[in-house]
């Protein structure tokens, strides 16, 4: 039985399970043995975003345009490690994969670069988040997208989890968080524990037709005038990455806890 869309090109198995890349005439994905894409890219454009909550999690970019560090948990394809390498050149990066398997075919297939800027840890984000020296520069981006073929990774969410965060940010740094919908128990208990942690400094964002919602903390408050942008600046950044931030300002808001 076909599960995927297009063409396996390549497959592997570790101590996790399966991974497939699968190429179509456009793109080339990343999927776990499951229906579900973990990471695309488009072959003409390999640095452009595919998914529209990747490009939502980019969303911090309104609040701080030029990224000097990111720590990413969760690497897939590399898709956010390959947009920040390409967009600022001064920004090392930091990214956590559970998986070396997952790691070497984001260089194989994904065109994900060996650059000195990048360091990938191979290990639990989790673990990783809570273990890395608090005596070393915060992290102006913290960017969570850590799923497996089934769902989130437990070690990424709770406050305890999300207290490292915090402790591991700049002091005007911003943790990017995908979260699903489709789990409204675990979605509600997640913004609560973000609450808690990030002191009301959170914002949602739902992606549009889709289950993603992207969760925005800050180790300050946000400003208060930031759904005033002006829009030329605004188009400027679309031009610039590729993104729909006019449109995400539109739907981003401050967090409903229930």
């Amino acid at each position: 039985m076909r599960i995927y869309p297009g063409t396996i090109i390549h497959r592997t198995q570790d101590e996790f399970g399966i991974i497939d890349v699968v190429q179509e005439a456009r793109t080339r994905s990343l999927y776990f043995g499951a229906p579900p894409q973990q990471s695309s890219m488009l072959l003409r454009d390999p640095v452009q975003l595919v998914f529209a909550y990747t490009r939502a999690m980019m969303a911090c970019l309104l609040f701080n345009d030029k990224p000097r560090s990111a720590l990413l948990i969760g690497l897939g394809g590399g898709s956010l490690a390959k947009f920040l390498l390409h967009h600022f050149p001064d920004c090392r990066v930091d990214a956590v994969e559970n998986r070396a398997s997952v790691a070497d075919l984001a260089h194989r297939f994904f065109h994900l670069p060996e650059d000195p800027r990048l360091r990938i840890h191979i290990g639990d984000g989790g673990e990783f988040v809570r273990a890395v020296s608090t005596a070393q520069d915060g992290y102006d981006f913290l960017l969570v997208d850590a799923y497996d073929a089934a769902g989130m990774v437990s070690s990424v969410s709770g406050l305890a989890f999300f207290d490292a965060c915090r402790a591991r940010l700049a002091r005007h740094g911003i943790l990017s968080i995908n979260l699903w919908s489709g789990d409204r128990d675990g979605l509600d208990g997640t913004l609560q524990a973000l609450q808690r942690s990030f002191d009301g400094f959170l914002l949602q964002l739902p992606v549009e037709a889709k289950g993603n919602v992207i969760a925005l903390a800050g180790n300050r408050p946000f400003p208060v005038s930031y759904q005033k942008m002006a829009r030329e600046p605004l188009k400027a950044m679309e031009a610039r990455f590729g993104i729909e931030f006019s449109h995400f300002l539109s739907r981003l808001r401050p967090a409903e806890l229930a």
